[in-house]
Parts: C-alpha cells; sequence; structure tokens
C-alpha cells in the first residue's frame, strides 16, 4: 500500500472514530423544577411606647406671678374715712384694698403642653390606648402638696385636679407620628409665702393598649 492509501486510510478511521464517539456520548439531561409555595404570616403583639420626662422644674416668674395677683401695684384712688378715739389715740379704717386683687391666687389653672407621647400597635377588636395620670402610683388620687425646700420652710403650694388631655386615642403604629397630651392642673399659691423652690409631688403617667 502507498503511503498516500495509508494516510487516506488513517485519516477515515480517525473520522469514524470520532463520529461514533460523538453517537455514542450521552445526551444532557433536561432541566428538572419542583414549585411549591408557602404561606408567610407576620403576628405582632399590643405594644405600647411611652416617652415622658423624669423630672419637670417649673419656673414661675415674677411677671407671671403680678398677673395671677391682679397686675402691678396701683393706686386704688381716694377713700374718705372718719377718725375716732379715746384718750389720745385716733383710728381711722380704710376699705382693704385686698379687693382689688384678681382672683385665681388659690386656684391658678396650670397647662404643660407635651406632658408625654406615645406609640402604640393595638387590637384589632379594641383599637385603642388610653393614657391616664395621678399623683399616686395606684392611680387614685388626684391631689398633691408640694413644700418650700429651705430648711424650717412651712410655705406650701396645693395641686389639684389632675388631668390629661388625648386620654383616649386608637393605635398610632410603631413608624407613626406619637399621641401627645397635655396635662392641667391647678395650684393653690396662697400658702406660698417664700420665694423658693416647693418639691414633693410626683405624676405617675400609665398607657394602656388593648
Amino acid at each position: 500500500m502507498s503511503f498516500t492509501n495509508t494516510l487516506r486510510a488513517s485519516a477515515l478511521a480517525a473520522s469514524l472514530a470520532i463520529a461514533l464517539g460523538m453517537a455514542l456520548a450521552p445526551t444532557p439531561a433536561a432541566a428538572d423544577t419542583a414549585t411549591g409555595s408557602t404561606t408567610f404570616k407576620v403576628i405582632l403583639q399590643p405594644v405600647t411606647l411611652l416617652y415622658y420626662y423624669s423630672e419637670v422644674d417649673l419656673t414661675i416668674p415674677q411677671s407671671a406671678l403680678l398677673t395671677l395677683a391682679g397686675g402691678a401695684p396701683a393706686g386704688l384712688g381716694a377713700q374718705g374715712v372718719t377718725a375716732s378715739g379715746t384718750s389720745s389715740t385716733l383710728s381711722a379704717s380704710l376699705t382693704s384694698p385686698a379687693g382689688a386683687v384678681a382672683g385665681g391666687i388659690s386656684s391658678a389653672a396650670l397647662t404643660l403642653s407635651n406632658f408625654w407621647a406615645v406609640r402604640s400597635i393595638t387590637t384589632p377588636s379594641s383599637g385603642s390606648t388610653a393614657v391616664s395620670v395621678s399623683f399616686s402610683s395606684t392611680g387614685t388620687s388626684t391631689g398633691a402638696t408640694l413644700t418650700g425646700t429651705s430648711s424650717g420652710s412651712t410655705a406650701t403650694i396645693g395641686l389639684s385636679s389632675l388631668a390629661t388631655t388625648n386620654g383616649s386615642f386608637t393605635g398610632t403604629g410603631l413608624g407613626g407620628t406619637p399621641q401627645t397630651g397635655n396635662v392641667t392642673m391647678n395650684l393653690d399659691l396662697s400658702s406660698a409665702s417664700t420665694a423658693d423652690t416647693y418639691a414633693g409631688a410626683t405624676i405617675y403617667i400609665t398607657a394602656t393598649s388593648t
């Protein structure tokens, strides 16, 4: 056999081998797919977030006290009186100028705005958050007394009629705008005879979501 025929025979054999190999090679399997579904739920419990101040120090300036007392001192006009007396002693009684003092010193209404704030998640059945305030941790007292802190002081300020605004509202959600509330009370300044710091009362705030 000539060299050329040998070369052709070798090439043919190689071609047959390649073709046979391709014919015998495994065919890739088709992709297999499995499909399922999962029901996803988020369960939230009622929650209440209360924001408040640990202490509030209220300064009442002189101008506010003068307003409560009827304004700056002023003359009340002339008054005619008749003197009486015995044994070189004379006396005359004028009408007391205290009548010109405005009411309110024994019951000055005080409003503290934005005293508390609440964010809440409530139950579907109620959907309500309630906020209450009291001078007692048991929630049964609406009165308290502040006493001057100077040594030996007996001067007092009476507190009464404690209440709050926005005491009931729907849940705000944790990312919503907080609900804020004011606190109101009456101050009895009739026994506050000294310029002092008056202390001794605690305001309890209770927020409940249902």
